[in-house]
Protein backbone atom coordinates (compact mmCIF):
# COMPACT_ATOMS: atom_id res chain seq x y z
CA UNK A 1 0.00 0.00 0.00
CA UNK A 2 1.58 3.28 -0.91
CA UNK A 3 1.94 6.43 1.18
CA UNK A 4 -1.34 7.81 -0.51
CA UNK A 5 -3.68 4.82 0.32
CA UNK A 6 -2.70 4.93 3.44
CA UNK A 7 -3.06 8.49 4.15
CA UNK A 8 -6.60 8.28 2.94
CA UNK A 9 -7.66 5.09 4.29
CA UNK A 10 -6.15 7.08 7.83
CA UNK A 11 -8.29 10.34 6.86
CA UNK A 12 -11.51 8.22 5.99
CA UNK A 13 -11.63 5.68 9.42
CA UNK A 14 -10.66 9.20 11.21
CA UNK A 15 -13.84 10.66 9.92
CA UNK A 16 -11.45 13.84 8.22
CA UNK A 17 -12.22 15.26 5.34
CA UNK A 18 -9.72 16.43 2.74
CA UNK A 19 -10.05 20.35 4.17
CA UNK A 20 -9.95 19.03 7.58
CA UNK A 21 -7.05 16.85 7.25
CA UNK A 22 -5.11 19.94 5.27
CA UNK A 23 -6.07 22.39 8.15
CA UNK A 24 -4.36 20.05 11.17
CA UNK A 25 -1.48 18.86 8.95
CA UNK A 26 -0.60 23.03 7.48
CA UNK A 27 -0.96 22.26 3.82
CA UNK A 28 -3.19 22.91 1.41
CA UNK A 29 -6.77 20.91 0.35
CA UNK A 30 -4.53 20.25 -3.20
CA UNK A 31 -1.65 18.73 -1.44
CA UNK A 32 -3.59 16.26 -0.01
CA UNK A 33 -5.60 15.51 -3.26
CA UNK A 34 -2.41 14.77 -4.97
CA UNK A 35 -1.10 12.70 -1.90
CA UNK A 36 -3.92 10.35 -2.07
CA UNK A 37 -3.82 10.26 -5.43
CA UNK A 38 0.15 9.44 -5.68
CA UNK A 39 0.78 12.37 -7.94
CA UNK A 40 3.40 13.31 -5.63
CA UNK A 41 4.97 12.44 -2.05
CA UNK A 42 5.92 14.90 0.96
CA UNK A 43 9.37 16.45 0.16
CA UNK A 44 9.80 17.70 4.21
CA UNK A 45 9.85 14.77 6.67
CA UNK A 46 8.06 17.25 8.65
CA UNK A 47 5.11 16.56 6.87
CA UNK A 48 5.06 13.21 7.23
CA UNK A 49 5.96 13.58 11.03
CA UNK A 50 2.88 15.87 11.12
CA UNK A 51 0.49 13.00 9.83
CA UNK A 52 2.43 10.42 12.03
CA UNK A 53 1.07 12.85 14.83
CA UNK A 54 -2.60 13.31 13.73
CA UNK A 55 -3.35 9.48 13.13
CA UNK A 56 -1.14 8.27 16.27
CA UNK A 57 0.81 6.08 13.94
CA UNK A 58 4.68 5.86 12.91
CA UNK A 59 6.85 7.43 10.06
CA UNK A 60 7.98 4.37 9.13
CA UNK A 61 3.96 2.89 8.51
CA UNK A 62 3.30 5.71 6.42
CA UNK A 63 6.24 5.52 4.21
CA UNK A 64 7.58 2.51 2.57
CA UNK A 65 10.81 1.79 0.93
CA UNK A 66 8.74 1.37 -2.14
CA UNK A 67 7.52 5.46 -1.35
CA UNK A 68 11.28 6.27 -0.52
CA UNK A 69 12.60 4.48 -3.98
CA UNK A 70 9.89 6.78 -6.13
CA UNK A 71 10.46 9.94 -3.92
CA UNK A 72 14.49 9.50 -4.81
CA UNK A 73 13.94 8.64 -8.31
CA UNK A 74 11.65 12.27 -8.60
CA UNK A 75 14.47 13.97 -6.86
CA UNK A 76 17.01 13.16 -9.10
CA UNK A 77 15.23 12.31 -11.90
CA UNK A 78 11.90 14.21 -12.21
CA UNK A 79 8.75 13.10 -12.70
CA UNK A 80 9.28 10.74 -15.87
CA UNK A 81 11.84 9.09 -13.62
CA UNK A 82 9.40 8.67 -10.79
CA UNK A 83 6.96 7.38 -13.13
CA UNK A 84 9.38 4.51 -14.40
CA UNK A 85 10.40 3.91 -10.77
CA UNK A 86 6.74 3.46 -9.58
CA UNK A 87 5.90 0.82 -12.99
CA UNK A 88 8.85 -0.65 -12.51
CA UNK A 89 7.86 -1.85 -8.79
CA UNK A 90 4.89 -2.76 -9.52
CA UNK A 91 5.25 -5.01 -12.32
CA UNK A 92 7.88 -6.76 -10.41
CA UNK A 93 5.61 -6.46 -7.17
CA UNK A 94 2.78 -8.52 -9.42
CA UNK A 95 4.94 -10.93 -10.79
CA UNK A 96 6.50 -11.77 -7.52
CA UNK A 97 2.43 -12.01 -5.95
CA UNK A 98 1.78 -14.64 -7.84
CA UNK A 99 1.78 -14.64 -11.57
CA UNK A 100 2.84 -17.10 -13.17
CA UNK A 101 6.17 -17.90 -13.06
CA UNK A 102 7.81 -20.55 -11.33
CA UNK A 103 10.11 -19.79 -8.11
CA UNK A 104 13.15 -20.88 -10.49
CA UNK A 105 11.84 -18.89 -13.35
CA UNK A 106 11.34 -15.88 -10.74
CA UNK A 107 15.32 -15.95 -9.57
CA UNK A 108 16.34 -16.34 -13.38
CA UNK A 109 14.40 -12.67 -13.54
CA UNK A 110 15.89 -11.61 -11.04
CA UNK A 111 19.60 -12.22 -12.04
CA UNK A 112 18.94 -11.25 -15.20
CA UNK A 113 17.84 -7.79 -13.90
CA UNK A 114 20.90 -8.03 -11.70
CA UNK A 115 23.00 -8.19 -14.38
CA UNK A 116 21.55 -5.74 -17.12
CA UNK A 117 22.21 -3.31 -13.69
CA UNK A 118 25.42 -3.81 -13.82
CA UNK A 119 26.46 -3.99 -16.80
CA UNK A 120 24.56 -0.89 -17.79
CA UNK A 121 26.70 0.62 -14.91
CA UNK A 122 29.63 -0.60 -16.34
CA UNK A 123 29.17 0.62 -19.72
CA UNK A 124 28.42 4.06 -17.91
CA UNK A 125 31.44 4.83 -16.47
CA UNK A 126 33.65 3.82 -19.13
CA UNK A 127 31.49 6.21 -21.55
CA UNK A 128 31.83 9.26 -18.79
CA UNK A 129 35.34 8.39 -18.54
CA UNK A 130 36.20 8.38 -22.04
CA UNK A 131 34.82 11.93 -21.67
CA UNK A 132 37.41 12.93 -18.85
Amino acid sequence: MTFGEKLKDLRLSAGYTQERLAELADVTKRTIINYEQGRCYPKQTEIISRFAMIFNTSVDFLFSDEDRYVQEAAERGGVSAAKEVKNLLASAGAMFAGGRLSEDDKDKVIRKLNELYWDSKAKNRAKYRKND
